[in-house]
């Protein structure tokens, strides 16, 4: 894997959403100066804001402008307009950047619900392969169906096969294809604010999405090459490289800047080493004191832990006498600062041998390790979406029906707060797998 083509992919996509982001909210009489009034040719169908000879805005969206304003009013009460307004574009685009990337996924790996992909063409189509499906039965069913008026347009789109009908009815599909996503990954793709869709156009001929299926090799993603989950964490760790940047310049760190200076992708190895030297070790302890007659050299090769570090002295080990009892189901794994779920992500592959030792099946595995044996807690609200995201997909990998478990994470993002105490109460208390 090519760290180099992540990397450049990365930081200009952040900086092409940014501007799309920007561009539409110009377009809206919003920047970072304020909200501009209504122009006086505006009518009660249709507002312009900074130009009358632009296509204005009509129908609910001039109720979701009002609302953005509103947001906005809101959130400038906290430190002023400018710094509400970067941070509204910067939440918009990196919550367009993470889903985008979890599409493409899902779909490399055949994850998504209605095995339609959403950013490409399985069949060497231009177009996406949800446009040339868009009148296919069971996609309409998945993504929740159309409107009248949403099926005038694919009507209208299908007819010429290019242009601005084509476009919308592109933004209108994938739009519903990540709402619908909801259902099965709410963690991540919680249902759409109506912000977020004024202020991002998907576009799958230029930008984001046509950079990421050019220019990122499809095997990175695929698990049954190369591919893993842990692209999701070098992708997110690379889109921040330029906040963290400005940020190390200051003297002094708002709280918005903590996420990117903390956020640290830790290689490969390292998650390794460290996982199989705690997780890995208790459980080879736990072998032991009920009774194996492997040493830990030979169970730690059994198992393929390479950077296993077995002690200098096995026979002055003295076991804990409740090892000889503990069940694999209750042994507990927590990252207090989980970031992108790197760590979380490989502790689930060990837990994933340790049931299976104990006979159990990989489906069964998956569920009872994402019930019972993984924590994991981080600030960055960004982070634990796509720490979220990976500990689905291994579960998705281990057990087709995954999605359909409603299994809860016990995951939880602890974002700035008054009380700490009282908010992690309740964040955890609303985890159902946690008593």
């Amino acid at each position: 894997m090519d760290k180099n083509i992540i990397r450049k992919f990365a930081i200009q996509a952040r900086r092409d959403l940014i501007e799309q982001v920007q561009t539409e909210a110009n377009i809206l009489g919003i920047d970072e100066n304020g909200a501009l009034d209504e122009l006086p040719s505006s009518t009660s169908d249709i507002k312009f804001y900074r130009d009358e000879n632009s296509n204005g805005i009509t129908g609910k969206k001039i109720r979701w402008r009002t609302e953005l304003v509103s947001l906005l009013n809101n959130r400038s009460q906290k430190a002023d307009w400018k710094t509400a307004f970067n941070d509204l574009v910067e939440e918009v685009a990196y919550t367009w950047f993470n889903r985008i990337i979890a599409i493409r996924f899902m779909e490399v790996n055949d994850y998504l619900p209605s095995r339609i992909r959403v950013l490409s063409s399985e069949e060497g189509r231009v177009e996406p392969d949800i446009i040339f499906y868009a009148k296919d039965a069971e996609l309409i069913e998945e993504i929740g169906g159309y409107s009248q008026q949403d099926l005038e347009l694919v009507d209208r789109a299908s007819a010429s096969g290019r242009g601005t009908d084509m476009d919308e009815m592109y933004h209108m599909l994938f739009n519903k294809q990540v709402d619908a996503l909801n259902d099965i990954l709410p963690g991540l793709f919680e249902k759409t604010s109506d912000y977020m869709k004024l202020l991002f156009t998907p576009k799958y001929n230029s930008g984001v999405i046509k950079n990421l299926v050019n220019e990122i090799p499809e095997e990175y993603f695929d698990v049954e090459k190369e591919g893993q989950v842990e692209i999701i964490g070098w992708l997110y760790q690379f889109y921040n490289t330029e906040p963290k940047d400005r940020a190390f310049k200051k003297k002094k760190y708002a709280t918005s800047d903590i996420p990117a200076v903390t956020q640290l992708f830790t290689p490969e190895w390292i998650v390794k080493y460290l996982v199989q030297n705690s997780l890995g070790r208790y459980w080879i302890d736990v072998l032991r004191a009920k009774g194996s007659l492997k040493n830990e050299q030979q169970l730690a090769k059994e198992f393929g832990w390479k950077y296993y570090m077995p002690a200098a002295n096995e026979n002055e080990i003295h076991f804990d006498s409740e090892l000889k009892s503990m069940s694999v189901k209750e042994i507990t794994f927590i990252d207090p600062a989980m970031g992108s779920g790197h760590i979380l992500a490989y502790a689930f592959e060990l837990f994933i041998q340790m049931y299976e030792h104990e006979g159990y099946t990989q489906r069964e595995a998956a569920k009872l390790i994402l019930q019972n044996n993984l924590y994991g807690l981080d600030i960055d609200t960004r982070a634990f979406q796509l720490t979220y995201f990976a500990l689905m997909m291994k579960g998705r990998k281990n057990d087709r029906r995954f999605f359909k478990r409603n299994i809860n994470l016990n995951i939880v993002d602890i974002p700035e707060s008054d009380n700490k105490t009282d908010f992690l109460l309740r964040k955890l208390s609303s985890t159902s797998n946690i008593e």
